[in-house]
């Protein structure tokens, strides 16, 4: 990861209520793929990448992309959603480009820890350390059409709708269309 980013990018976020943000580790993998595998009807729905995570390995091979990524010049900052000691869901700085201070958000949650604000809450937290501390500039969220939870959050926090990716990401074996949201650092 860019020295920058990451030298202000916390190991753990406390959101207060015992919910916390946690930066993934390879060894998370079992209790990571635990939770996917728990909520796989539910996550597969909307997420590609659920039909390929089969075993921990899988989910494994991902969170140690995270580390290997500053050598191949792409980064991302993945953290646990938890509550407790229980991993809620998982949330992420994706695509940091240092050059032009923006990143994409991606999240997920189990299905029994929708519902009751923890990605806002992650969202928020996540926001205001990439604008305030590590001086990025923009912030985008992509969701399938349709989706409605997951483009809720960006209304919520203040995004703007940009437009419609057409055919953005494939999704059990079809396209579908992205919605993209944006948010700068001097939005309201």
């Amino acid at each position: 990861m860019n020295p920058t980013v990451s030298r202000h990018l916390p190991p753990i976020f406390d959101l207060g209520g015992g919910v916390s943000l946690r930066a993934a580790e390879p060894d998370d993998a079992e209790a990571v793929y635990s939770v996917v595998d728990a909520n796989r009807e539910h996550l597969a729905v909307w997420l590609p990448w659920v039909d390929g995570s089969r075993e921990p390995r899988d989910t494994r091979a991902f969170l140690e992309r995270d580390a290997v990524q500053p050598s191949l010049g792409v980064t991302a900052a993945t953290y646990l959603i938890r509550e407790g000691d229980a991993i809620a869901g998982v949330i992420g700085l994706h695509d940091i480009d240092a050059v032009n201070r923006s990143f994409l958000i991606g999240y997920w949650l189990a299905k029994s820890s929708e519902g009751r604000g923890l990605i806002t809450r992650s969202c928020q937290r996540l926001l205001a350390t990439a604008f305030e501390e590590c001086h990025m500039e923009r912030a985008v969220i992509r969701c399938a059409v349709g989706n409605a939870r997951s483009a809720a959050v960006p209304k919520r926090l203040g995004f703007t709708l940009e437009g419609i990716e057409r055919h953005g990401q494939v999704l059990h074996g079809g396209f579908v269309d992205l919605e993209r949201y944006s948010l700068l650092r001097t939005d309201p």
